[in-house]
């Protein structure tokens, strides 16, 4: 059996193997820097030191951050796959003294129409589960702390990975009350109604720009006479607005299809598919605690689409 010189330390540490491993998951020296509460030199050093003991750079800098070279990948995936088995073990090791915690990363506004209304759910078929939800409208957030998460768009970040969770579906959606009002429901038409604009700050969405040319009609004028209800930059307000009949809203199915089953809204045309999805991202899946495995098998059959589409069938009005 071979022993082991306890006198002897690695040239390494635990402590500059996981800054390096905050680094690469988060692309950045400064972002590392405030998730573990340290000063960006310092984790400037543990990148230095980590390099001059491998002999070559693990990083590749640029403006915009770092990105691991093919060492650094390498490095990455056996130090993080470490990590989590350590993790792992400590959890079980402690596994009667506390529940188990789940954190998932997710849009405000699909933690308010979508999420939420199910984690009741959740939290019956999973007692011994703490779940914490974190809501964040940038696509920054994927590659922080959480366990999963379901950003607003394609990202890409070293030692994740991602499946589908559903597809990009979009239908115009409005009050009862206010597509009562309408005499016209037509694309041409709903170039006069007031429509409710959301302003994406981080990433361009599908807009009614694009609707209106998908259906071949002349989007009309930004500064148009005929005023449009709202702008905003979060999709909770318009979709609040489009509930008290304020506006049209453009409605990812995904997240109206329960106000569309609940008569909160009414949607107003057929739904259109772009050629973009909504994916799920963890980390491998060797890294995943069952507790984390759990609420991923869970998200993705809620999200399952049996769907939205008979939902929308029965709905949509005809004129």
């Amino acid at each position: 059996m071979t022993s082991i010189d306890e006198s002897v330390s690695p040239a390494w540490s635990d402590r500059t193997l996981r800054i390096f491993s905050s680094a690469a998951r988060h692309g950045s020296l400064s972002a590392a820097a405030r998730t573990l509460g340290i000063g960006q030199p310092a984790v400037s050093h543990a990148v230095s030191r980590l390099e001059s003991i491998v002999g070559r750079r693990v990083f590749t800098r640029s403006r915009a951050g770092v990105s691991l070279t093919p060492v650094g990948q390498a490095l990455y995936d056996k130090v993080s796959e470490s990590f989590a088995l350590i993790d792992l073990a400590m959890a079980e090791a402690m596994g009667s003294a506390k529940r188990e915690a789940v954190t998932v990363s997710v849009s405000t506004s699909l933690a308010s129409y979508w999420l939420m209304p199910r984690l009741p759910a959740f939290k019956l078929e999973h007692p011994d589960i703490e779940l914490r939800v974190l809501t964040s409208d940038s696509d920054d957030a994927v590659g922080s702390d959480a366990d999963l998460w379901i950003p607003l768009g394609p990202v890409s970040r070293p030692g994740l990975s991602s499946v589908p969770l559903c597809a990009e579906r979009i239908v115009p959606v409005a009050s009862p009350g206010l597509a009562a009002s309408l005499d016209d429901i037509s694309p041409q038409a709903l170039r006069d109604a007031p429509l409710l604009h959301l302003e994406e700050r981080y990433v361009p969405r599908f807009n009614w720009n694009q609707w209106f040319v998908h259906h071949e009609v002349e989007p009309p004028e930004r500064n148009r006479a005929s005023s449009d209800a709202y702008r905003s930059n979060d999709y909770s307000v318009i979709l609040q607005a489009a509930i008290a009949g304020q506006g049209v809203a453009l409605g990812w199915l995904h997240i109206v299809a329960d106000c569309i089953a609940t008569n909160q809204l009414v949607p107003l045309a057929a739904p259109i598919e772009t050629d973009s999805s909504f994916e799920i991202f963890y980390r491998s899946q060797i890294h995943m605690r069952g507790s984390v495995t759990a609420l991923y098998e869970w998200l993705q059959l809620q999200m399952a689409p049996s769907d939205h589409r008979a939902s929308i069938a029965s709905s949509t009005r005809r004129r």
